[in-house]
């Protein structure tokens, strides 16, 4: 399960992309990527998301096994409320990325 913690993790791992590598170029973090991507990653793609990914709110859902249905309808705030709300052994947990109110 995705926690702000590991939120936390990725945005510190994209301040570094951005302030260490993107000035140098797409030649240098290309052979970063698990699969190469179809175009060179710009450094405003890496500014959006990090700010993206500063500003978003996270949120869980509980699913069925499959991931392709919500076993409870409303959107849960901690992982201890995940843990209250359902048994892991019976449904799987969606990590929810909310990108702000436009």
């Amino acid at each position: 399960m995705l926690t702000k913690r590991h939120l936390a993790v990725i945005r510190a791992a994209l301040r570094f992309f951005d302030e260490e590598m993107s000035p140098h170029g797409p030649d240098v973090s290309k052979h970063y990527f698990d699969e190469p991507l179809e175009s060179d990653l710009t450094a405003d793609e890496v500014r959006q998301l990090r700010e993206l990914l500063r500003i978003c709110e996270l949120r869980y859902a509980c699913c069925d096994r499959t991931g392709t249905s919500l076993i409870r309808q409303e959107l849960l705030t901690t992982p201890e409320d995940v843990r209250n709300a359902m048994n892991i052994s019976f449904g799987r947990i969606a990590s929810v990325l909310l990108a702000p109110e436009s």
